[in-house]
């Protein structure tokens, strides 16, 4: 496309942290109806992922919501290797400036982001991109940690008449993109995008295969309550047995394991406020593996526990040991840090999934 034309915080530190997801707030205040924790930015910038939602109809209009690392981008930086200061930098110089160097990069993005192949390109009729005052009213609204500010761009487009498939590519110094694309009555189909590289294309369902597809949708039958009462010792145990169920298979790279510990609806709320969903996270979850992003320890512990009628609202607290690398000398070494999480937990028919995951402090630990 031419210029005409976004474990735990595995989302949020995607070289070097785990990744979980997120709780309807309504839930968080009633379990424990306390303000979230303050946290303090990590010294070293975290690599995010970008994550890309499409939302495609059978006439080949659609919407594309792009977030992702903007500081990083205006720099012409990828987000795993961009530093600290030049980002504060563009924070703490004038409005003005940040907002001319967005229009550059909102021209660099166009340039680099694509529809489908040169012989069937789309088109973009339409770009909403991030605006220095709302950086300042994300990054001044208390924002903690500062970095990384994640944004995002929504574009409206459409397929030339008589194209029938989707694929997308995006600009290189985004790094490796996670896109999920969307067909009315669907399910999400998610791809992980190298540099330089497309999307696979996926074929777009004809409004007559929608309309079949919806006369043929039947409701989901209620979730079945639990045979037995569940105290809350039974259920603390149980739960921290499928956490620490999950701290060896996250470092063992058991992506199974993982996933089977979810329901399949499971979100996760970064503490940037970005929503992750399953389909994504299941992507990430491979990423890592193939990127050999090893953690040496991953430790969860329940802090407290609200139980009623089989759901389990779980302030709960995460410390990771991944590899680091020391911004002053530039050499190895071994960094922690500490999540606060709102997780709930339901029992079906006797066994825990985790189901919704808000998080509440990310922070760097000191060195021991």
């Amino acid at each position: 496309m031419n210029g005409a034309a976004s474990l735990r915080s595995l989302a949020s530190r995607f070289a070097t942290r785990p990744l979980r997801r997120g709780l309807p707030l309504l839930i968080l205040a009633l379990a424990f109806g306390a303000a979230p924790l303050e946290a303090k930015a990590s010294l070293r910038h975290p690599a995010n992922i970008p994550v890309v939602r499409a939302k495609v109809q059978p006439n080949g209009t659609m919407e594309v919501e792009i977030t992702f690392d903007i500081l990083a981008f205006v720099l012409d930086q990828t987000p795993q290797i961009v530093l600290d200061a030049p980002m504060n930098g563009l924070l703490d110089g004038s409005v003005a400036d940040l907002q001319l160097r967005l229009n550059d990069a909102k021209k660099r993005f166009l340039e680099g982001f694509a529809i489908g192949d040169a012989q069937h390109a789309g088109v973009v009729d339409s770009l909403k991109f991030p605006t220095a005052a709302e950086i300042h009213q994300v990054v001044d609204g208390g924002q903690t940690p500062r970095l990384p500010v994640m944004m995002s761009a929504v574009m409206k487009a459409h397929l030339k008449e008589g194209v029938h498939s989707i694929s997308f590519s995006f600009p290189e110094v985004m790094g490796t993109v996670v896109v999920t694309t969307e067909f009315p009555y669907h399910e999400p189909i998610s791809d992980s995008v190298d540099p330089g590289n497309s999307s696979a294309a996926l074929p777009v369902p004809s409004q007559s295969e929608v309309d079949t597809l919806a006369a043929s949708m039947k409701s989901k039958p209620a979730d079945v309550a639990p045979t037995a009462t569940i105290t809350e010792s039974q259920a603390r145990k149980a739960i921290q047995r499928e956490y620490n169920r999950w701290s060896k298979a996250y470092m063992a790279h058991d992506v199974p394991t993982l996933l089977s510990i979810l329901e399949p609806s499971y979100t996760l709320k970064t503490a940037q406020h970005k929503l992750i969903t399953y389909p994504e996270y299941e992507v990430m979850l491979k990423l890592r593996k193939q990127k050999h992003s090893d953690t040496t320890r991953y430790s969860t512990e329940i802090l407290r526990i609200t139980l009623k009628n089989g759901v389990a609202a779980i302030f709960s607290r995460e410390t990771t040991t991944d590899p680091g690398v020391n911004q002053t000398t530039g050499k190895t070494e071994p960094v922690s840090y500490q999540h606060d999480y709102i997780d709930v937990w339901v029992n079906r028919a006797g066994r825990w999934r985790l189901k919704n995951t808000v998080t509440q402090l990310e922070q760097r630990l000191p060195k021991p």
